[in-house]
């Protein structure tokens, strides 16, 4: 039992310093003028065709050069009351600019949660993409947001 405790508290305190530091890159963002139509922070929620689950969700995209970017996201899963974060990077996202249109896809392997691909459109402030891996798939749907 004790073991148990220990290890639920390490975890815990794991899934805290890295939410923390999520929060830390996310509130200097919304301060930072993004470099382009889809740099910056996004905010709005995920949905699982799969099993109709869903959350919040926040993104913070990162330019690292004209086609390419990553994504830092920041989901939340379960119950209202007592949500789950979850948190991961893509680090090679490639992105196509046509027009107003900003055309997005990578893939990832996430471990434990499989292999994940994904395609998106960015148009002004509305990032919406769909998402398949091994075990789910949906969509995120997502709006520009900055400091107030």
């Amino acid at each position: 039992m004790k073991r148990t405790l220990f290890v639920f508290g390490l975890l815990s305190c794991l899934g805290l310093s890295a939410c923390s530091n999520f929060e830390a890159e996310w509130d200097r963002r919304l301060h930072t003028r993004p470099l382009d139509g889809f740099d910056g922070c996004w905010k709005g929620e995920w949905r699982s065709s799969k099993n109709g689950h869903n959350g919040d969700l926040r993104a913070i995209v990162t330019r690292k050069s004209d086609s390419q970017y990553s994504i830092r996201y920041h989901a939340l899963y379960g119950p209202k009351a007592l949500p789950i974060p979850y948190q991961y990077t893509l680090d090679e996202v490639k992105v196509q600019r046509m027009g107003e249109t900003i055309q997005v896809d990578g893939y990832a392997d996430l471990g434990l949660f499989g292999k994940y691909s994904f395609e998106g459109k960015c148009v002004g402030d509305d990032y919406k993409s769909t998402y398949i891996s091994e075990y789910d798939r949906g969509i995120f749907d997502l709006k520009r947001t900055a400091a107030k």
